[in-house]
């Protein structure tokens, strides 16, 4: 699979933006912040890159000299700003294409499809096997950065919440947890009756890692308990070198 790297502010359009990408033959690793994004360009090594024009009020056109001295790779900005300067602009700092966010799906794929052709990354010989040796079938966690690798190699970007969740529930593999252990050890209160919180965290960490896990039910709830966790096979590796909080 082609590794690219997606970095979006908007939720819905970054993930609906990398179901479809995933779908179509990229291994996509997603980030929602510039700095992020820095770390992803490591991690990832990816061939391709779409970042967002704005992301979090930061015009990303202000950094493309820069990204340009870390990233040689094809690099495409995503915009819903229509207008020709920025565009021009864009081109001139050393995108390959700018594509705006209201063209059609098929055109997206096909344009960042001649983009990677253009830049000529995914023939040059010896960086498949390369790849291949980086993502060995385990999960890693990199917890100054938040992110998440899959075993097939995806990194996802998840939140300081999700982030203690899944470090606390991996090293309680197998064992009940209560829903107040939970909001004590991850969200740093106690359980209200009426509090959804703890629910909604482990709600989205199902459907963040659920993909991946062939189906099985990771966290299963115990009716008026809490949750057994069934565990990760997590690598002590981290992203970025130092140890890792997941046992």
């Amino acid at each position: 699979m082609l590794p690219i790297v997606i970095v979006e502010d908007d939720e819905a359009f970054g993930e609906e933006l990398s179901e479809f990408l995933g779908a179509n033959g990229f291994a996509v690793s997603w980030g929602r912040t510039l700095d992020v994004f820095y770390a992803l360009i490591d991690a990832a090594k990816p061939d391709l890159v779409i970042l967002d024009q704005f992301v979090n009020g930061r015009d990303s056109l202000n950094d493309l000299y820069t990204i340009r001295r870390r990233f040689a790779g094809g690099l495409v900005i995503l915009t819903g700003n229509p207008r020709e300067v920025d565009r021009i602009i864009a081109l001139e700092e050393g995108a390959d294409d700018v594509i705006l966010k209201s063209v059609s799906p098929r055109e997206m794929l096909a344009r960042l499809r001649a983009v990677e052709r253009r830049t000529n990354r995914s023939n040059r010989t010896g960086e498949a096997p390369a790849l291949a040796a980086q993502s060995a079938p385990r999960w890693s966690i990199d917890a100054k950065w938040h992110l998440l690798r899959t075993p097939n190699g995806t990194l996802l970007q998840i939140t300081n919440s999700e982030c203690a969740a899944l470090v606390y529930l991996d090293s309680r593999a197998g064992q009940l947890v209560t829903r107040d252990e939970l909001s004590l050890k991850v969200l740093g209160r106690p359980f209200s009756p009426f509090d959804r919180s703890v629910d909604n965290l482990l709600s989205r960490i199902r459907r963040l890692i659920g993909p991946y896990m062939n189906g099985d039910d990771v966290i299963r709830a115990v009716r008026g308990q809490g949750y057994i966790f069934a565990g990760l096979n997590t690598n002590r590796s981290a992203l970025d070198g130092t140890e890792m909080l997941m046992d």
